[in-house]
């Protein structure tokens, strides 16, 4: 069923430009919440679907990963290794249509906070896990930040590089500590809560930042490809064409 809804994404307005550019009207993080929850209580949502805020958070991914997702990649990787099972089409469109209509909701928003980070220097942009307003607690940013992992599988060279940056550690970092690795070794530091509780703070401006770099990636020319060098061919030399010939008395003759 993953091929059915990633094949047939462009009967509903899923084509490579529909994830950026898509039209229709926003859809808030409270009413993505409540639509993905009754698709989740449906018989068609597999268990491996993930949660509201899991799923705000590999859209995050997305939205800033290094280089551009198409929408027929990211929703059929969005199930993991069960199948959606949709009895008919209009379920199909309902769902894809909330994914999308989410997506571009949430570029919008990230949209407006990068312009409001770079024109005044504030960055109010608050992603799912700080939507109540209140502190968050270690377990909400982690269950987001799983969904974000999830969507930086995608992308796995451009992640790769961004990692091995030094001048984008202070912008990676701040994820890496909500990341359960499954390390049965790993003993927390002693202010491990202090240290999680600023990172959590930091997530906000490390989004719009990773958008921004997406965002200039995104608008380089793409790479020339090298010059075909030919080697130099003396008079005297077999000539290149296979006839057995001298170059001076075949090709080279001209």
């Amino acid at each position: 069923m993953v091929q059915r809804a990633a094949g047939r994404t462009h009967a509903v307005g899923l084509g490579r430009g529909a994830g950026h550019c898509g039209e229709g009207r926003g859809m808030t993080i409270a009413s993505s919440s409540t639509a993905w929850l009754g698709f989740l209580a449906s018989p068609a949502a597999p268990k491996s679907a993930p949660s509201p805020l899991a799923l705000e958070g590999y859209l995050t991914g997305i939205v800033v990963a290094p280089d551009l997702i198409p929408p027929s990649r990211w929703i059929a990787a969005l199930w993991g290794d069960e199948e959606p099972t949709f009895d008919n089409d209009a379920d199909l469109h309902a769902v894809i249509g909330t994914l999308m209509t989410r997506y571009n909701s949430l570029l919008s928003e990230i949209d407006a906070g990068l312009e409001r980070l770079e024109a005044e220097q504030v960055c109010d942009y608050r992603p799912a896990f700080l939507d109540a307003g209140e502190k968050p607690t270690h377990q909400a940013v982690r269950e987001w930040v799983s969904g974000f992992w999830r969507a930086m599988a995608l992308a796995p060279e451009g992640w790769t590089a961004f990692a091995g940056d030094e001048r984008l550690e202070a912008v990676i970092t701040p994820f890496v500590g909500f990341i359960d690795l499954d390390d049965g070794a790993f003993v927390p530091a002693e202010d491990i809560d202090e240290r999680l509780n600023e990172a959590a703070g930091q997530i906000p401006r490390a989004i719009l930042v990773l958008h921004k770099i997406a965002k200039i990636r995104a608008a380089r020319p793409p790479a020339k490809p090298a010059p075909i060098r030919q080697a130099k061919v003396s008079r005297n030399d077999p000539c290149p064409c296979g006839s057995g010939k001298k170059y001076k008395r075949c090709c080279g003759a001209n």
